[in-house]
């Protein structure tokens, strides 16, 4: 059975999910607010950077993306527990798993010599890099590679789909969009850079879950300019990121809005809006910004999500 999404003259075809695929409806809520409307995933995680490095590792500042996974991992195990997810965390919280995804995505170029950064060595984690250091972990069995702790968790088969600035934008949302509503999956989402300028906040869905609006600020190469400039005089919650090329700030997808939150009231643009948990210590927990400077998106997924990925995939190929 297939589902039919149109989108002005391209039809997506995407198949439905089995019964105990996705997360369950109880945590994903239509959402409105003003004359915009969407998705948003309840009690994902938000942990925020940098873990406390107890693989040594010789920085764990750009911890973006090990980060961002970890909140979503750790929601379909911990939280959800879903069957195709159960096991796989070995119970640990964001913080202490993105000190194990790191290292499979070779974050800084350190870890995996499966990864391309494992050869670059450069700042942060590639995008390219990021489903396969989901993947490799996964399935990790806990007790090798000898560079890291043995945890006892369960190995789990899954598959990941990255996207990258070759798709075209409008047909990016429309795929994330959609795999959110299939699957209630949180994806990694990852901007060129961050420089988020809050503008409001409102209470959105029945939960009231309260929302931070943001719109772009001025391109950034790194965090360095919103740290202080004598950090040993004043400690920042800005985490240490660079950002170039393929290595951009990486996130967690929680929701989606399309339209105007703000209606004529105010000033948010009439735009697709993407809600995201972004890792900083000195933000909100949900902020909701313009779909703009997209630098790759990661879908992910066990057994059962299988074939709505390679559906995704092929539609980006189309």
């Amino acid at each position: 059975m297939k589902r039919i999404l149109l989108i002005g003259t391209v039809i997506l075809a995407f198949a439905i999910t089995v019964v105990g695929a996705a997360v369950p409806e109880v945590y994903v809520e239509e959402v409105s607010v003003g004359d915009a409307a969407g998705l948003f995933i309840l009690n994902v995680p938000d942990a925020s950077q940098p873990p406390s490095n107890t693989f040594h590792f010789h920085s764990v500042d750009n911890w973006c993306a090990p980060l961002a996974a970890a909140n979503s991992i750790v929601f379909l195990d911990l939280v959800v527990g879903l069957d195709w997810a159960r096991g796989v965390t070995g119970g640990l919280e964001p913080l202490e798993l993105s000190e194990y995804l790191g290292y499979f995505m070779a974050t800084n170029g350190e870890g995996s010599p499966d990864r391309e950064n494992a050869q670059q060595g450069v700042p942060g984690t590639l995008s390219e890099d990021i489903g396969p250091g989901i993947l490799d972990f996964a399935v990790w069995d806990g007790h090798e590679p000898p560079d890291v702790p043995p945890l006892e968790k369960e190995q789990v088969k899954w598959q990941a789909v990255h996207l990258d600035q070759q798709v075209d934008d409008e047909l990016l949302f429309t795929l994330l969009e959609e795999f959110i509503y299939q699957t209630g999956v949180p994806p990694i989402l990852s901007f060129t850079y961050w420089n988020p300028k809050i503008v409001e906040k409102e209470e959105i869905g029945e939960e009231k879950v309260l929302t931070y609006f943001a719109t772009w600020g001025e391109p950034i190469a790194s965090t360095q300019e919103l740290r202080p400039e004598k950090p040993e005089e004043e400690k920042s919650e800005v985490p240490v990121e660079y950002w170039k090329a393929s290595v951009g700030h990486a996130v967690t997808t929680v929701g989606f809005l399309k339209g105007d939150p703000d209606g004529e009231r105010g000033s948010l643009p009439n735009t697709f809006w993407v809600i995201v948990h972004d890792n900083w210590a000195n933000t909100p927990e949900n902020i909701a910004i313009p779909w703009k400077n997209i630098n790759g998106v990661v879908f992910f997924g066990g057994e059962p999500l299988f074939e709505l990925l390679e559906d995704i995939q092929h539609m980006a190929d189309r």
